[in-house]
């Protein structure tokens, strides 16, 4: 008797989940939102949509969305959840898989709940996802 699980990926072996659109699940137009802390997207072309990052994440959080496909994908918006805030460079798109490209095929944001607490003690971003690459 075969098990499976749904959500996790063949090579992880720590057992993280990670959420996984492909092919038809992904059309023009389409927003996702995440569920756990990582997105890996492979439209079967190019695509434009929008992407929610997760609800509810703790200090530190870690967001990250991959394009494994040949294809770029532009995202018309990246949006925090409710009461959170999206701060950094902005994702416009993330690179077709190439050779050249592979780094630029993924982006990563670090949650902030708090913020940074420079001497004068006043919170700065609290509430953010800040992008980190």
């Amino acid at each position: 008797m075969t098990n499976y699980q749904v959500g996790y990926g063949h090579g992880d072996v720590v057992g993280v989940p990670f959420d996984f659109y492909a092919g038809a699940t992904l059309v023009t137009g389409s927003t996702i939102t995440m569920q756990t802390g990582v997105l890996v997207l492979t439209p079967p072309g190019a695509i434009a949509l929008t992407i929610n990052l997760p609800l509810n994440p703790v200090d530190g959080a870690v967001a990250e969305i991959c394009n494994a496909s040949a294809f770029v994908i532009t995202v018309t918006a990246l949006n925090a959840n409710t009461g959170d805030s999206v701060n950094g460079a902005a994702l416009a798109s993330l690179a077709a898989i190439t050779a050249a490209a592979q780094a630029a095929s993924c982006a990563r944001y670090k949650y902030t709940l708090n913020g940074f607490q420079p001497a004068s003690g006043a919170a700065v971003n609290p509430r953010t996802w800040l992008r980190v690459q």
